[in-house]
């Protein structure tokens, strides 16, 4: 298109310019106008030379662009599959974390509730262990009042007897639980009366205790701290006795009374 329009304005430039010539000849005025075509067909054909040129490197160009366009398509896709791919990787990633997460945190919970299950259990094991039973007895009321040497004080009535450690048939008391014990007598006895009473362990003596009063009636106590295991027994005997050793017991205020009771194990 641009050539043609180039040869049009030659055409009409030339045609302009031709003078009027009356005294040439109308074999110059042809010769000339033949020239002037001749160098308008070069000129013509040198421009669609040059516009064969340019349009071929024109194409070239777009060639070019078009294959760079295609090359950066390729690589616009390659990125947009590699980012597709890291999309991907991470979304599995992080629901992995999360699983990991979760089996972490419930294995945590797991071993914590173990473990304070398995304090608790110890704590109480300890406890048990440390914690002292309930072992005590309280008896008063002598079987006989009248000792003899070497005879058991059978105390008959039973006022308290936690553990059943204590028993109103032999007046025994015999440990049902391993530890320190603390034991007690109480004697009551007439005016001139004597008693020698001691508190035994299986036969060997822990405490002794004379009574003896000669114008009234009297009491005394006496304790004392022992550690026994289980099946040890002690008791309350008369290391004296005789016609003028005996017990008195008055319902409304003298008791003569044997107790003890497990202070630690």
């Amino acid at each position: 298109m641009t050539g043609l329009l180039q040869l049009l304005l030659l055409v009409s430039m030339t045609l302009a310019s031709e003078p009027s010539c009356p005294e040439c000849s109308k074999y110059d005025y042809e010769e000339k106008v033949l020239e002037r075509m001749i160098r308008m067909e070069f000129a013509f054909e040198k421009v669609l030379k040059e516009n064969k040129a340019v349009s071929k490197t024109v194409e070239q160009d777009l060639t070019r662009i078009k294959e760079d366009n295609e090359r950066l398509q390729a690589t616009v896709d390659v990125f947009q599959d590699q980012q597709e791919q890291a999309e991907r990787r991470l979304v599995s990633l992080m629901e992995e974390i999360e699983r990991n997460q979760s089996s972490t945190l419930e294995k945590i919970v797991s071993n914590s509730n173990t473990t304070l299950e398995q304090t608790i259990a110890a704590f109480n094991d300890i406890k048990d262990q440390t914690a002292t039973p309930l072992v005590y007895f309280n008896a008063h009321f002598p079987q006989t009042t009248s000792l003899s040497t070497g005879e058991v004080i059978v105390y008959k009535t039973v006022e308290s007897n936690q553990g059943s450690g204590y028993s109103a048939t032999t007046g025994k008391f015999t440990a049902p639980e391993r530890g320190l014990y603390l034991f007690f007598m109480h004697t009551c006895t007439y005016s001139t009366i004597y008693s020698y009473l001691q508190i035994v362990k299986d036969g060997s003596v822990l405490i002794k205790s004379v009574q003896y009063e000669k114008d009234a009636a009297t009491s005394s106590s006496s304790q004392v701290f022992v550690q026994l295991d289980v099946g040890e027994t002690v008791w309350v005997q008369c290391a004296t006795g005789g016609s003028t050793s005996q017990l008195d017991e008055n319902h409304s205020y003298r008791w003569t009374s044997f107790g003890g009771a497990l202070i630690h194990n």
